[in-house]
């Protein structure tokens, strides 16, 4: 049983400020994801960059390591660069996927004893 009095102090903690001040901003891995899951199609860099939420420099420097990692292709389509990804990037998306997936399941498994407390 975790009294109510922790649940208080460990929201008021700094700690927990900075872990709960990071939640919205997106991680290395999350931008890799969302890049190859924006490129499963065929994309220019561009429209990853707008769909994306990257700056210029951002989109320039994950394009690179995802190319380096074989996660995505480039492909020279009627003239116009796109980017792809590759059965290496799709088998990345479902490993980050299922990752979530677990995680959220603990999220819900730890609140489900501090929501019968209440």
């Amino acid at each position: 049983m975790v009294p109510l009095n922790y649940l208080d102090n460990f929201h008021k903690n700094e700690l927990s400020k900075t872990v709960c001040k990071n939640e919205n901003n997106r991680g290395k891995i999350q931008i890799m994801a969302d890049i190859v899951d924006l490129c499963k199609a065929g994309i220019r860099k561009t429209h990853i960059m707008y769909k994306g939420n990257l700056s210029y420099e951002q989109i320039n420097r994950y394009l690179y390591e995802l190319l380096e990692k074989e996660l995505i292709i480039q492909n020279l389509d009627d003239g116009i660069l796109t980017y792809r990804a590759t059965e290496k990037g799709r088998s990345f998306l479902q490993y980050y996927n299922m990752m979530l997936s677990i995680l959220d399941e603990n999220i819900v498994k730890m609140e489900s004893p501090i929501s019968k407390l209440a």
